[in-house]
């Protein structure tokens, strides 16, 4: 009886000093990998930098003290009929802009989309007053993959990227997830000169980022930005790891990724069946690196699509696309191994 004893009193320490051990190395892991792309900067700071040469005496002005968070009612969906009689100033294609000052970007709000429209209209009526008050000069397009084929969400932007610029000169471009709102009116919708994470917090994850390196959910970045990054990759077909990719295309093209204070870029998700993750995702995200240069806006086969249908609505531009479909087998993009990343930096990368 005794020597059972000891043997559990053995086993006991033994799991307590494991248990002290895989602490303090997570401890050190966080100290040492410290993220120093990432940074934090004031919303106000982008009105700054979009009037380089110095503010005119058109230029809009906002004053923060009357903006604020807004009440966001996620779960009622709202009839088309009533969001445009809410937003009477919106022009046909989801056009609005200022006319009593000069805003200081054009913007172009891209979404990927398929079947979602529950989630859409709560989006709409969230955005269309948001962006108004903000005083950008915007345009609202929904990027809809044609077919029940694999979501490609990162070939989708690229898309809408390409379509946007045959409308207007957009400086700004927003990937924008359909089913995220944001709270907070002071959360501008506006590009910094890097790659800009507008969701820092959402509720489903109780307010805190997923980790650093996160660029999904809602990012904005310059037009020159995205051609420096060649956009996001064509090859993620399913659910998964394209933001993860976007995000290391840009801290390899030598830009910070920056957010707002986490109070500030608040989301809440509406509520929605989620899909399950591409099981060729993370050998993919694996070799982002041999393939970023190649694989996104200047891949002439991989950016192969027809638009099937262009019209501007009450509320939004509709591009519905054929964007093809993925290989039959997925490793034909996982064949070369000569430059994946390592396991520790793929770690770091998610745990930093």
């Amino acid at each position: 009886m005794l020597r059972i004893f000891c043997r559990g009193g053995r086993v006991k320490i033994f799991l307590i000093q494991l248990a002290v051990a895989i602490y303090l190395f997570l401890v050190a892991f966080a100290l040492f990998n410290y993220c120093n792309h990432c940074i934090v900067t004031l919303p106000s700071s982008l009105m700054d930098e979009s009037n380089i040469q110095g503010s005119l005496p058109g230029d809009c002005k906002l004053d923060f003290h009357k903006l604020g968070i807004q009440d966001v009612n996620k779960y009622n969906e709202p009839t088309e009929e009533s969001i445009i009689a809410s937003n009477p100033q919106v022009k046909i294609g989801g056009k609005w802009a200022p006319l009593d000052c000069t805003a200081w970007q054009k913007v172009a709000i891209i979404l990927p989309y398929r079947d979602r429209t529950h989630p859409l209209r709560i989006l709409l009526r969230r955005l269309h007053p948001m962006l108004q008050a903000q005083k950008i000069d915007y345009q609202i397009f929904l990027v809809e993959q044609a077919g029940t084929g694999q979501f490609n969400r990162g070939k989708l932007f690229n898309v809408g990227y390409i379509e946007a610029l045959k409308q207007s000169n957009f400086d700004c471009m927003i990937f924008h997830d359909v089913d995220l709102l944001p709270e907070d009116d002071r959360n501008l919708y506006l590009c910094d000169g890097h790659g800009r994470h507008l969701e820092t917090a959402t509720d489903d994850l109780r307010y805190h980022l997923k980790y650093y390196n996160y660029a999904g959910g809602v990012i904005a970045i310059n037009s020159q930005n995205f051609q420096r990054v060649n956009g996001f990759a064509n090859s993620y077909w399913g659910w998964g790891n394209e933001d993860d990719d976007f995000s290391a295309r840009i801290t390899e093209s030598g830009l910070l990724l920056t957010r707002p204070p986490e109070l500030i870029g608040r989301y809440q998700m509406v509520p929605h069946k989620k899909n399950s993750r591409s099981s060729s995702g993370n050998g993919m995200f694996f070799g982002w690196r041999r393939r970023w240069q190649t694989d996104g806006l200047n891949d002439p086969v991989g950016m192969n699509y027809s638009v099937l249908k262009l019209e501007e609505t009450p509320l939004f531009t509709r591009v519905l696309v054929d964007i093809g479909s993925p290989p039959t087998d997925m490793n034909v993009f996982m064949q070369d191994h000569s430059q994946d990343v390592s396991l520790w930096w793929f770690l770091s990368f998610y745990y930093p």
